[in-house]
Order: structure tokens, then C-alpha cells, then sequence
């Protein structure tokens, strides 16, 4: 069957980018290059980060809203208005009122048969939209904010508990708006259930990545190193760091006193800057990952808290790395552990698988080979924009 050439108007709340700073910059240029292929796709977003100018060619049309800066006491206004509007402090500071009247225009102009919301927040651009099948992304579900509340340490925990109902209300509101809301795993999908309304369909779609064209060393260099890799503007990925840097590397060095630990991201907090000693390197942000996958022994990623899928074990699968992760980690990526990558939990089993695999370069390297030919198997871009099309198909037979 031949599959049917949509003009999708698609929203985003920055520019996405092959090199982008951070994981969802990249994945939506990913996702947004294998659509743009298939279908018509006029590309709607903010003024954050550079568009690669490759993928503009590819979209029939891209529009920018430009946000000005408001500064720092206009950002604090801002919030409280948006609270008692109904407004999470992410939406307030995307423009979406400026975003929702743009995407009413276009809606009119271009006539697109699919209107996608990428990031939940930016879902209120949805209200004025009425004909188009209206789509939703849960990047990062406000239902899984909660959890992560106690690592805030700004001194503001009031305003984050309120910002965190707000934005669940605010999920909710937009769940109704919506004809399909996509999140990337099961663990996701019933957790968004259980505060959706009545209704609301929710569907899971993993995320898919580019994996590299050729792959790291998979046992890394001497002297040994694990790597932790994360944006750290996400509280899960300070708590991760921290855990491991705190907790099982202790463990790990009393059998193995050489090894090293490298924290890698931007926006390190001073919790973790304080980490930096002769053995652990807290880097802030870096050009390239890559040489950092390249010389390590094991990437460590002990996620305890949050949802959505990590865009840094896919990296490091794909680059045919050793891997040792959490089960919350591991979540909505079809991996089996003992094969492509260890799956444990807690401070102890994850410190001593680590050491296990430390002592062993053979095993890294069997470990590693297998992530890699894993990821080039099924980490395809192509795989997740066919079930986009499922969804898209399903919607359109309702019709």
C-alpha cells in the first residue's frame, strides 16, 4: 500500500539540531528529518539554538517565533501570573500565547491534516486548532515531576511544589485538547493514565537515534574510566551523578583504586562541582562526547527518578560502549540485559556488576559489540516515524 503524503505542521520549543546541546534537540532533528521525507512538514518554533540549515531544506516551510527576554524580574512577574492562570513556569517562559495564534494561522494558510505538539508544555498551542488531527509529544511527562521535587536546592521549594500541580492540570488540559497524546514508554504511558481524563489515548512510541558510522573502542583506555553523561538542568540527572559519584564509586575503587570517574554535561550545580577531586572530573560542557565515550570503560547511568527515554543510553549503545544502567534507565528500550547491556539496581549489585566488568576487557568488548549490532538493528528513525504514520492512518480511517 502506498503510503499517503501528509502536509504536518509540527511545533517545537527550539530549534532542532544534529549537534544540539542537549538530547531533544537532537531527537527531534532525527525524528523531524525522517517525516520531512515522507511528508510536507512546516516546522513551527521557538528562537532557541541554530537550525541546521540541511534540515530547513528538507521542511517545506519553517517559521520562527521570537521570544524577547523579559530579565530577570520580568521571568519572576511572569511566573506568577502564569500560576494564576493555570500556567507552568515552562509554558510561561515559551510564549505559548504568542505560539497558539501562530499555529491558528497557519493552520488556516497551510491547511495541514496533522497539528504536533512536541513537549507537553507547549500543548495549550493545540487550543485554537479545529479540523487537523491534534497530536501531543510527552517528551517528559508532568506527571513524573513530582518525584524529583526534593533535589531542588535553589531555596524556592514552594514554588516548585506549586509549579508542579500547575503543570500537572496543565497536562491534563492538554491531554483533552488532543486527539492522541505519544509518549516513549510503557512506564510513561501508565503513568500519564492515571491522571489523564477520561478518553484520552495514549500511545507509545519509542524513540529512535542516529547511531554513529563507526563505533567507540568498546573497552576504552587506560587508566580506566566510567562516564556519566547528562544535561544537569534535569534534577534525575544530578541525582544520578551524584549516586554515583557518592555512593558506588567508593565501592567500585576499594577493588579497583585506579578507576576514575568522568561527569560530563552542561549546567553542573555546585553539588556536583564540588565533586571534582584527583579521581573524578566534573567537565561542564563539552564540544564532543565523543572522545569521552571513546576512552571509557563502562558508561554508568543509575537513573532513579523521571520519565521519558535516555537519549544518553541510546548514544552509548549505538557507540558500541559497555553499559550498566538502571531498570528506570533501561525503560522503552527493547534491550535484554547480560546481552546488550547490564541492567541492575542499588548501590551494591550496580557496584559490582561495574567491577565485574572492569576486570574483564573481553567481556566489555563482548558487551559492546552486541549494543552496537543492537542499535543498528533497531534504532532507526525510520521506525519511529512508521508508527507516527500507524497513528496518523488510524486517525484518518475515523474520520
Amino acid at each position: 500500500m502506498e503510503a499517503v503524503r501528509r502536509r504536518i505542521l509540527l511545533v517545537a520549543p527550539f530549534a532542532p539540531a544534529a549537534a544540539g546541546r542537549h538530547g531533544g534537540a537532537r531527537a527531534l532533528h532525527g525524528l523531524i528529518g525522517e517525516l520531512a521525507r515522507r511528508h510536507d512538514v512546516v516546522l513551527l518554533h521557538l528562537d532557541v539554538g541554530e537550525l541546521d540549515p540541511a534540515l530547513a531544506e528538507r521542511c517545506a516551510a519553517v517559521h520562527v517565533v521570537r521570544v524577547a527576554d523579559p530579565g530577570r524580574w520580568g521571568v519572576r512577574a511572569r511566573g506568577a501570573v502564569a500560576f494564576a492562570r493555570g500556567v507552568s513556569l515552562k509554558a510561561a517562559a515559551s510564549a505559548v500565547p504568542l505560539l497558539r495564534r501562530r499555529v491558528s494561522e497557519l493552520t488556516r494558510t497551510v491547511s495541514p491534516g496533522v497539528v504536533q505538539v512536541e513537549f507537553g508544555y507547549l500543548g495549550d498551542a493545540l487550543g485554537g486548532v479545529r479540523g487537523p488531527l491534534r497530536v501531543v509529544t510527552l517528551h517528559d511527562p508532568a506527571a513524573t515531576l513530582g518525584e524529583s521535587l526534593a533535589l531542588r536546592d535553589d531555596g524556592l521549594p514552594f514554588v516548585h511544589h506549586a509549579d508542579a500541580r500547575v503543570a500537572l492540570r496543565e497536562e491534563r488540559r492538554v491531554l483533552a485538547r488532543a486527539d492522541a497524546a505519544v509518549v516513549f514508554s510503557e512506564r510513561d504511558r501508565e503513568v500519564v493514565a492515571r491522571t489523564a481524563p477520561a478518553g484520552a489515548e495514549l500511545v507509545t512510541i519509542p524513540l529512535g537515534w542516529d547511531v554513529p558510522a563507526a563505533a567507540s573502542d568498546p573497552a576504552g583506555h587506560d587508566p580506566p574510566t566510567l562516564l556519566f553523561v547528562g544535561n544537569f538542568v534535569h534534577p534525575p540527572n544530578v541525582d544520578a551523578a551524584l549516586t554515583l559519584a557518592t555512593r558506588i564509586l567508593p565501592l567500585v575503587r576499594a577493588e579497583h583504586p585506579d578507576i576514575r570517574l568522568e561527569v560530563v554535561g552542561a549546567n553542573p550545580p555546585p553539588v556536583l562541582r564540588a565533586l571534582a577531586s584527583d579521581h573524578i572530573d566534573v567537565t561542564g560542557e563539552v564540544e564532543s562526547v565523543a572522545p569521552y565515550l571513546d576512552r571509557a570503560a563502562l558508561v554508568v547511568v543509575p537513573i532513579a527518578l523521571g520519565g521519558g527515554m535516555r537519549v544518553k543510553l541510546l548514544e552509548a549503545l549505538g557507540a558500541g560502549k559497555a553499559v550498566v544502567a538502571s531498570t528506570r534507565a533501561a525503560e522503552g528500550i527493547a534491550t535484554v540485559s547480560g546481552t546488550h547491556l547490564v541492567v541492575t539496581d542499588g548501590d551494591a549489585l550496580t557496584a559490582a556488576a561495574v567491577s565485574r566488568l572492569l576486570a574483564s576487557g573481553a567481556a566489555r568488548r563482548r558487551l559492546g559489540g552486541s549494543a552496537r549490532a543492537w542499535a543498528v538493528r533497531e534504532l532507526s528513525w525510520a521506525t519511529m516515524a512508521d508508527r507516527y504514520d500507524e497513528l496518523y492512518d488510524r486517525h484518518e480511517r475515523r474520520a
